[in-house]
Order: C-alpha cells, then structure tokens, then sequence
C-alpha cells in the first residue's frame, strides 16, 4: 500500500541555481537538498515522492524528512484538507520598525519617533562612554524590542567600567565591539557581548554567514520585501536621513524640519522604494539559495528590468562558494557577467569552473 505525506508548513524549500534549501522556520535551521528534490518538495499539497524512479533513493530520503520532521504521513489522501498551506503574506503595520543613530543624534528625532513602536534601534558610537548611557537612557521612555550598541573602538577599563549598567537597560540585546585580536561572543545577564576582529567599517559593508536568520518573521519580511532597507531610517553623524549605512542619498537634515515634513518624509513612495524590493527581481540574489534569511547590506540600483549591484555578494551562488572559502571565484571568473542591462551565463565555462571546484 502506498503510504501518503505531506510536507510540514514551517519547513519551507527554497530553490538555488545548483542546489536548494529546506528552511526550518520553526526550529530555526536549514537543510541542503538537491534542486531535483526540491521539484518534490515545492507542493502544499500530497507529496509525490514516485518521481524518484530509484527506490533506494526515494526510501532514502523519505526516511531522512521524516526524521528531521519535515514531512509526515497521513492516513489518506483526504486528509490534505486538514492541514491548510500557510500564508506568506507579511502584514506591517508601521512603515518604520528599524533606527540606526550615531550617539551624537539630536533629540529631535526622539521626538519625532515617540509615538512609533520600533522593533529594533542601533545606537553606533567611536568609543564606550557616558555619552552613550546617556543616549540609551533618552530613549526609555518610547517603546522598543531591542537595542543594539555598536561600539567601533574596544578598550578593557572602559567596559568593566560600563558593563554594570547595561544590565539594567532592559532593553539591551547585544553590545558589539570591534578591530579585536580575536572574535568571541559571551551572554551575561541577557546581553549579547559580540567581539569582532574585523573594523566596524568593514563589518556593515559585508554579508556573512553569521549574518542568515532562520525564523518565520524573517523569512516572512524577506519573501515580501528586503530585510536591510524594509521599515529602516539612518541618520548620520551630520543629521541626514538615508535609507541605511552604506546609502550616499539623504532625504534631507533632521535638525532643520518639524515633525510633519519627517513623517512626510519616511512615508514617501521615494523612501520606501528600496524597502519594497524583492529578491526575485534582484540580479543573482534572485538565484540563491540563501536570498529569504540574507540581510544585504549593499545599495541596490535599477536601470532595466531587474534590480541589481555594482559589487559583488561574499556568496557565489552559481559555484556554491563563500569568499573565504577554498576554490571560491568571482562572478566574472565563473562566467557570470552582471550590469544594469541584465545578467549573462557563460554556461560552458560555468559548468567547466563548477566541476573543476567541486570534483575531487
């Protein structure tokens, strides 16, 4: 008797250009599979697992879904109707739900945000001192998830000196420190002490792996929209507001408008633009596997059908290759040329350089 499955909705494939991913929004992880698999797998519905011709294999990984709990079976097929396919729309209520400010922001934005909810504000500062406390004190009184310090230079005396009163900052989620010896990250009384070895200036330009999220609200955010510049606002050190970090466009100075003209401002059809991007219509994102728990920090401009960025990602998704990893290449040198016009696939000479990296 043929047994029937279902696919568990919190485990969601996820197709790349040479193999896919299993998100397990649930549990906060993923798993590889091939692109062939995932053709199974991408169904809400009965899973028809008699297109694997070879029973060794189909038995195979039958066994390893249903031991990772990302299929189950059922009874009949009448059963489908009791398990509903989850919705992936994403429903936002505020434009705004991300700050990044310098320590030296003036309070004009306090004032203006006091009566938005954010889910997360990063506070960035050259050194550890009481302008900071202060900074983080100014905005207790508003309603905010989590704060994150980032603090660019790291020095011992200071933090000893500091780190009694982070604990009493209740919203405190984690305090970054950078240009360390060595990287290490340590929990004490429910704050996050990240210590990076790379400068901070480094650090916001790249993507890393330790910078992929698996959870629903992310990959919610990020089917829908872009995760770095959705519901974010930076100011920078001079007061200008901009769409994020690495952003050269500022939509004008906080310290020289009123509250309407801001709120105007973080509304507009021209603000929100970045925010709305998809990654399906973004050049190579568009192809990786990662593009639902990625947050990309890089500007991204449109000159033709599709969105696309002038520097390179540190994930090669046509070779499957991080930058630091062994036998990683650039897009041009796998035979990926990518402009404004549109992207092009040298296919033999990506095949070539893909088999010659990944045969042994």
């Amino acid at each position: 008797m043929t047994k029937s499955y279902l696919r568990n909705q919190l485990c969601v494939p996820v197709s790349g250009y040479n193999r896919s991913i299993i998100y397990d929004l649930g549990r906060k992880d993923y798993y590889f599979i091939s692109n062939a698999h995932y053709d199974i797998l991408k169904t809400d519905g009965l899973i028809n697992f008699d297109m694997i011709p070879d029973l060794s294999e189909r038995s195979e990984l039958i066994n390893y879904l249903l031991n990772l709990e990302i299929i189950f079976e059922v009874a009949s097929a009448q059963e489908e109707k009791r398990f509903p396919k989850i919705s992936k729309a994403l429903h936002q209520v505020n434009e705004l739900t991300h700050a990044v400010v310098h320590v030296n922001t003036s309070n004009n934005f306090i004032g203006f945000i006091s009566q938005t909810p954010l889910q997360n504000l990063s506070i960035i500062s050259p050194r550890l001192d009481n302008d900071v406390i202060k900074m983080m004190k100014s905005f207790a009184h508003l309603e905010i998830d989590s704060i994150y310090l980032y603090i660019e230079m790291f020095d011992a005396e200071s933090f000893d000196q500091y780190e009694r009163e982070f604990a009493r900052q209740t919203a405190l989620f984690s305090v970054n420190f950078f240009g360390l010896d060595s990287a290490q990250t340590k929990l004490k009384d429910n704050i996050y002490y990240n210590f990076f070895t790379e400068s901070f200036a480094d650090y916001q330009r790249l993507l890393t792996i330790d910078k992929l999220f698996v959870n629903q609200d992310f990959f919610l955010e990020a089917y829908n929209k872009h995760t770095y510049y959705n519901g974010k606002i930076y100011i920078d050190q001079s007061g200008n507001i901009k769409n994020g970090l690495n952003n050269i466009k500022s939509f004008g100075n906080i310290n020289l408008m009123g509250y309407d003209e801001f709120h105007q401002i973080i509304n507009s059809k021209l603000f929100l633009t970045l925010g709305n991007i998809n990654k399906e219509d973004t050049l190579v994102c568009r192809n990786c596997e990662f593009r639902y728990m990625c947050t990309d920090v890089r500007v991204p401009e449109k000159e033709a059908k599709y969105w696309f960025h002038r520097s390179e990602c540190a994930y090669n998704p046509y070779i499957s290759k991080w930058n630091n990893e062994e036998g990683y290449l650039t897009l041009k040198e796998s035979g990926i040329n990518v402009s404004a016009s549109g992207s092009i696939i040298d296919r033999d000479k990506l095949s070539e350089t893909f088999n010659k990296i990944w045969t042994a």
